[in-house]
């Protein structure tokens, strides 16, 4: 029984990490975005979802753009990494 205790305290641990990790972005950011590109209402629910979304593609942006700087000798991402980055998703 102390072992399903221990077993659900870590649970609980990482849960928590993995819910404050997400909110790097500012929410009403995500939702003036929304709301400038035609949406008229977004819910908590969606917004959060947007948020979700955007954070994994600028990752993955991010993740493409660092090969092609590497493959370019250089550390540090510029402007036509990610503009050539963005074209091959």
């Amino acid at each position: 029984m102390a072992d399903l205790v221990k077993i659900y305290k870590y649970i609980k641990i990482i849960f928590y990490i993995e819910v404050i990790k997400v909110a790097d972005l500012p929410i009403a950011a995500v939702v003036r975005i929304a709301k400038k590109s035609g949406a008229e209402r977004v819910g908590h629910d969606g917004a959060e979802a947007l948020l979700a979304e955007a954070e994994r593609y600028i990752a993955y942006l991010t993740k493409e753009a660092t090969k092609l700087a590497m493959h370019a000798g250089r550390k540090t991402i510029k402007e036509e990494d990610v503009y050539l980055a963005a074209r091959s998703v």
